[in-house]
């Protein structure tokens, strides 16, 4: 078929030969008109149709390759294969594993669990007709570890179809896990030794289990919709006694349990215990001992002085055999255990059950919600069986999120603090410069402005630990080797530790780069060094050591859940005197410090945590009390492409003065006042403005200016906005924004352009001049 355009064309060319050779000879000219007639309405006939096949193959070339485009950015999840009509492969994604449709469906039907499903697979693919059909397969047997797929086919052309296979098994798990243990549930149920039936308020029966069937030789379906008293008549006795009449009017003794009615979904559960004598009624008064002891719910039994009688295996499992002996209420956490002492006391009084509560057992080993039948007869005393749900998980998830919550909302709370903070030392700073200005260094009040000075920018540093606990400040990351950087602050971590602490430093071989701020990776050194220090009163040894981490598998580390993969591990050790565990939970929280009033700020470690965490790692802690302490901060490993050092030309700028039209934009009045003043001296013209809104009309209204230094953060309209509204009117108007936030929080919402500048608050009137005049004197 390839060849046939090429067969039409030597046609054509042929025809035309043959026709000048007969117009060459001597005829007529009638005949010479009608054979060009014919022949070039042949021609033309012949012409179209070659046009034709070429558009329908360029039409089928076009589509398979669209569709190959589409199945190979989804071959790693789906097995796609293109089979002609006579079963061979005309394209794959898996070349090598599907030779012909014989083998594709071979392999096809190894996987499929179902005969059932192996025969639909299999009619559907000898007819060609087009379908999807779900399957499973694999497992180990016991229903678990299942895989599952879609297989779907349909006509790619008239002679070609194509088939996809597509692994779903994600999509089915969380589904199949809950099915397995509702149908293990429901097994355990049917399988108990002793009856239970749901009826409504009007006392028709809703379900019942398999137990209460085979008493009565009935199916679950005779037994729904009808009313209890058909099968359960009242027996003189024992109270609680029932006689349970059989569909051939034989009857038999039971014992009833019947627990209080569901306020919210109205039923009534009800548990029939058999017996054929009262002796049996002492053995069998609540469960069998074998239903008792595999259960899978952790349970136990309780006498009535509070001593532990016997428990199940699930719980032994939990707690330990050894732990679970002896009186109940020293399992108990210490702050619960006058509250169960108390309820298990009332329940033995009244003869009721006790309502579920939330308890702590062993040490936290087990959370759980505990269940408590009635106190019944046993023996000579009486005893209840409490069951425990376990709900640890769910603690520590609500843990979790109440923790995130606080940090979330605490960062929240620092990050604004540091904001208006930076508002007011950029005013402090500020004036402090231009006092210095009126003062010669020898004159006393210019010592008095420098304390002035000096001392707002300590405050200016608390503020930026503020801004790196709430992972707002600006990180410059690159890629490093932290070994080197290591090697460079030792120096300096030598002089910080002192003399009586020996500092040892054991580097890994190989260790992976990581991308890091190398300045904000030094600050976290040095607070974790300080804290070892000052946990060494009389001196001990502080360790370094570095390694490669790799992770096989998530893991869970207090409130964070660590992904696997390949991280760097950085482990400062000290041999101080510890953390108590009450303490651990708050270290990381800003202003928290068991330190002396004066000794610290308490922001070291929340320091830590929020550049650790901007950086994308995690910090774990384990420490003993006189033991000392072991800070390990995970980095990930850096596997994208290794980054040159930049080069960078600093120029000295001395001369601040300059020239041209400031337009400033500050709502602070503190701020603006000083800016426009400090620009003024150095010989700026500046139009002032107190918010977004007035400085635009300044604008609309025709005001001209060389840049624009704007606030981000104004009431109604804020810095980004005013700049993109004034670029519709000046495109290439230069901007310079002003925010004691950082960078990152507001450039995501500009375009990125080389005439917008940056200048974080606090900022001395040195940076502000000397960053109007860079911009200025850009090209």
């Amino acid at each position: 078929m390839r060849f046939f355009p090429s067969i039409l064309v030597l046609v054509v060319a042929f025809i035309w030969a043959a026709a000048f050779i007969y117009l060459s000879l001597d005829v007529n000219e009638l005949l010479e008109g009608f054979a060009l007639l014919v022949l070039g309405t042949i021609s033309s006939f012949v012409l179209a149709y070659w046009a034709h096949l070429l558009r329908r193959n360029q039409r089928l070339f076009d589509r398979f390759h669209f569709l190959q485009q589409g199945i190979a950015s989804l071959a790693p999840t789906i097995e796609s294969v293109i089979f002609d009509n006579k079963g061979k492969v005309v394209w794959t994604t898996h070349p090598n594993a599907y030779p012909t449709l014989a083998e594709f469906s071979r392999k096809l039907f190894l996987r499929i669990k179902s005969p059932a499903k192996t025969a639909e697979i299999r009619q559907v693919i000898d007819q060609r007709e087009r379908c999807e059909v779900l399957f499973c397969g694999g497992g180990n047997g016991l229903g678990q570890d299942q895989k599952w797929w879609t297989f779907t086919q349909a006509a790619f052309d008239k002679n070609s179809s194509i088939m996809f296979i597509k692994d779903v098994t994600p999509h089915f798990d969380a589904y199949h896990k809950l099915k397995q243990n509702y149908q293990q549930l429901e097994q355990f149920l049917d399988s108990a030794p002793f009856a239970i039936f749901y009826t409504s308020g009007q006392g028709k029966i809703l379900g019942v289990n398999q137990t209460f069937c085979n008493w009565l030789e009935l199916t679950q379906e005779q037994f729904i919709g009808r009313n209890i008293s058909e099968f359960l008549t009242q027996s003189d006795g024992y109270k609680g006694l029932v006689k349970v009449i059989n569909k051939n009017g034989s009857s038999f003794k039971a014992l009833l349990f019947k627990p209080n009615i569901d306020p919210q979904t109205r039923l009534r559960p009800t548990i029939l215990c058999k017996f054929d004598s009262p002796v049996a009624l002492v053995h069998e008064e609540i469960v069998q001992e074998s239903a008792f002891l595999d259960a899978a719910i952790p349970a136990l039994t309780l006498t009535h002085v509070g001593m532990i009688s016997s428990s199940n295996s699930a719980l032994n499992a939990i707690l330990g055999e050894n732990s679970v002996k002896g009186e109940f209420t020293q399992l108990v956490h210490p702050a619960q255990r006058d509250e169960v002492s108390k309820k298990l006391q009332k329940a033995f009084e009244q003869r009721s059950p006790i309502l579920p509560f939330e308890i702590r057992l062993d040490d936290n080993k087990l959370q759980a919600t505990m269940y408590a039948s009635r106190p019944y007869q046993k023996g000579q005393h009486q005893e209840v069986m409490l069951q425990f749900i376990d709900i640890s998980e769910q603690k520590r998830l609500e843990d979790q999120f109440i923790q995130s919550q606080k940090m979330q909302a605490v960062g929240q709370l620092a990050g604004g603090i540091a904001h208006d903070f930076n508002n007011l030392l950029t005013a402090m700073i500020g004036y402090s410069d231009l006092l210095l200005q009126r003062y010669l260094p020898n004159d006393p009040s210019y010592t008095d402005v420098m304390q002035i000075k000096q001392n707002a920018n300590r405050a200016a540093n608390l503020v930026r630990q503020l801004l790196a606990f709430s992972r707002r400040q600006t990180l410059q990351p690159k890629v490093v080797n932290i070994t080197d950087h290591l090697v460079e602050i030792s120096t300096l971590l030598r002089r910080l530790i002192g003399a009586g602490i020996d500092l040892k430093m054991a580097h890994a071989r190989d260790l992976w780069p990581v991308k890091v701020d190398v300045g904000q990776f030094e600050q976290v050194i040095i607070n974790l060094v300080v804290n070892a220090r000052d946990a060494m009163k009389g001196g001990g040894s502080l360790t370094i050591k570095t390694s490669n981490s790799h992770l096989l598998r998530q893991q869970r580390y207090g409130h964070d859940i660590i992904p696997k993969g390949e991280y760097i591990s950085i482990e400062v050790i000290d041999t101080g005197s510890g953390i108590t565990p009450e303490n651990l939970t708050y270290i990381f929280e800003p202003f928290f410090s068991t330190k002396e009033v004066g000794e610290g700020t308490g922001l070291g470690l929340s320091t830590v945590y929020g550049i650790v965490k901007q950086t994308g790692g995690f910090v774990l802690v384990d420490s003993k009390i006189d033991y000392g302490t072991t800070f390990n901060i995970l980095l990930p490993r850096y596997t994208g492409p290794m980054e040159g050092e930049p080069v960078k030309i600093e120029q000295q700028i001395h001369d601040l003065t300059g020239g041209g039209k400031v337009l400033l934009v500050e709502d602070e009045d503190a701020v603006r006042m000083f800016s426009a003043r400090a620009l003024r001296e150095k010989g700026y013209e500046v139009i002032e403005a107190a918010s977004g809104d007035a400085a635009l009309e300044l604008v609309k209204g025709g005001q001209e200016f060389d840049i624009l230094v704007t606030d981000v953060v104004m009431p109604k309209m804020d810095g980004p906005t005013l700049c993109k509204k004034i670029r519709d009117i000046y495109p290439n108007a230069r901007t310079i924004f002003i925010s004691g936030y950082t960078e990152d929080t507001f450039r995501k919402n500009l375009d990125a352009d080389a005439n917008i500048h940056f200048l974080p608050k606090p900022f001395t009137l040195k940076d502000l001049a000397l960053k109007v005049k860079e911009v200025l004197d850009s090209e």
